[in-house]
């Protein structure tokens, strides 16, 4: 019984440890995945036509519509003028401040972007990209050609936030030790007096 617990437990952590490897595309137009990000974001909407980063009524309207589709609806609302005055928009294809927005994201991100030319056949198109468990300045646009707007919704930035191996060791360790205990119970001895 003990091996085949032990076995079991061995391979829920191979399971829980590995990593995702492909961005889930939800909504929207299609081929977002593809967009060079290190890590991969875990899920993306897009590609939307045109540059949807703007003040502009059917923008806002589009860039909750992609908000909600990732992040279920009524979660987050999009206020276009607090994400302007919190320095939460940069825009005119200047990558020092995609790179300063991107050095304070962690938690769960997510984060819109224009593409005027690219990533490689998308063009003038735009995009919103989740990560539900990044590590804080982890997240970077691995190739620049194209990038326009950048727009970050959200950031939650946690202090640190266990791997999943990590919280599989833990459980597999509380089991093993509940274990233990159990079985110290029923054999231990009972003094009988007479």
């Amino acid at each position: 019984m003990n091996k085949l617990s032990l076995a079991l437990a061995a391979l829920g952590f191979a399971a829980v440890a590995t990593p995702a490897s492909a961005t889930v595309e939800v909504g929207g137009g299609a081929g977002c995945s593809s967009a060079p990000f290190a890590p991969s974001a875990d899920k993306c909407a897009g590609y939307f036509d045109d540059n949807q980063f703007s003040n502009k009524t059917d923008n806002v309207a589009l860039q909750q519509s992609a908000v909600d589709l990732l992040l279920g609806a009524g979660t987050l609302k999009v206020d276009w003028n607090a994400l302007k005055d919190a320095g939460k928009v940069g825009s005119g294809s200047d990558t020092d401040a995609l790179a300063k927005l991107l050095a304070t994201a962690g938690g769960q991100v997510l984060l819109g972007l224009h593409w005027g030319n690219g990533p490689g056949t998308a063009g003038n198109v735009s995009a919103f990209y989740l990560w539900d468990n990044a590590k804080l300045g982890s997240i970077s646009l691995t190739n620049t050609q194209g990038y326009s707007n950048a727009v970050l919704y959200r950031s939650a930035a946690v202090a640190a936030v266990p791997e999943p191996g990590t919280w599989a060791l833990m459980l597999v360790g509380f089991g093993a030790a509940g274990a233990s205990l159990r079985r110290r119970r029923r054999h231990s001895v009972i003094p009988q007096f007479a």
